[in-house]
């Protein structure tokens, strides 16, 4: 569980709660000779179980949530329809849960559906007034849900957003990369793939900052953040590693090809002006991923790289097969 993303574990612990605390309900229902609900209510415990085993092995959480919802809320409906309005009250806390567990768009959907089916289905059999009260009722429900639960998420968005960026430059900061790290390497023992990082240094920073000022530096790392954004890969993403340094990643290719990329992004800076006429150069380690190994083992690979880069007179490129040929 400790590896396990937060919307994993809430599936598992609701999956697993459903399933307990419906157990006791098929021996009850089962005593009182109602073998009807008895055989649903078993349905239901060997459902959420089913649910369970394939979101601890597949991991696929959007797809668990979505069929967990429909097969809810299909669940609700047929038990309304066969023993009437009176298990109708399971379906208010459902619908709040389902707008917890997807989009408010998807919820919403389902939601509508479940009130349109609940609807025909106890029209026949209640007045006019209770059949007005338990629909109205559930449709300001789902309203109310939507809205709440819609800016909750967007106000969610934007909370991540700023937990996972760079301040000053506005690329990833270290959160983000830990992240995206940690879930490379999860991939990775799925299926191995090549997987290079770039470790980007800024030469001499110290003294752009102490000949043009720290409020010219700033504007310097902003514009180098957004230089190589724009020559950068749509799949690739840059982090702020340190004060001057960023990561890019992944990059996946094997160091052969990953190479004249750094190549390229480093003749690239060179060429290029900033602000106040500023000339910057950047050395940058390479390192491709090797199997099992730890995400800080990985960095320090390509930070070995960066520093023989540097030794080299700054403004290269030094893969970290280099970095073992001159140690040998």
């Amino acid at each position: 569980m400790k590896n396990r993303s937060a919307a994993e574990k809430m599936l598992l612990i609701f999956s697993a709660f459903a399933a307990i605390t419906i157990s006791p309900f098929i021996y009850l229902r089962w005593l009182d000779g109602d073998m009807v609900m008895a055989s649903i209510d078993a349905a239901l415990m060997l459902a959420t179980a089913v649910f369970f085993v394939f979101v601890y092995y597949t991991r696929k959480v959007n797809t668990a949530k979505l069929t967990l919802a429909i097969f809810l809320s299909i669940a609700i409906v047929t038990i309304v329809a066969i023993r009437g309005q009176s298990h109708l009250f399971w379906l208010y806390p459902s619908m709040i849960a389902f707008f917890y567990m997807l989009s408010a768009r998807s919820a919403g959907i389902i939601c509508f559906v479940a009130i349109m089916l609940i609807a025909i289905t106890l029209f026949p059999t209640s007045s006019t007034l209770e059949f007005l009260t338990l629909n109205f009722s559930l449709f300001l429900t789902a309203v109310f849900s939507y809205v709440i639960f819609d800016n909750y998420n967007k106000t969610n968005s934007k909370l991540t957003l700023l937990a996972s960026i760079d301040p000053l430059t506005l690329s990833g900061n270290r959160r983000a990369l830990d992240i995206k790290l940690e879930k490379i390497l999860i991939n990775q023992k799925r299926a191995y793939s090549n997987v290079s990082l770039l470790l980007v240094d800024v030469d001499h920073f110290k003294q752009i900052n102490d000949n043009y000022g720290h409020a010219s530096g700033d504007k310097v790392l902003v514009e180098l953040v957004a230089l190589i954004q724009k020559h950068s890969r749509s799949l690739d993403d840059l982090y702020r590693y340190g004060g001057e340094e960023f990561i890019l990643l992944p990059l996946n290719v094997n160091l052969a090809e990953a190479k004249p990329v750094a190549e390229k992004l480093c003749t690239l800076i060179a060429e290029s002006t900033f602000v106040d006429d500023i000339a910057v150069t950047v050395s940058i380690g390479v390192a491709q991923y090797r199997a099992d190994e730890t995400a800080e083992a990985w960095i320090s690979r390509a930070d070995a790289a960066l520093y023989l880069a540097k030794d080299s007179g700054r403004n290269c490129v030094v893969v970290e097969k280099t970095v073992a040929e001159k140690a040998s």
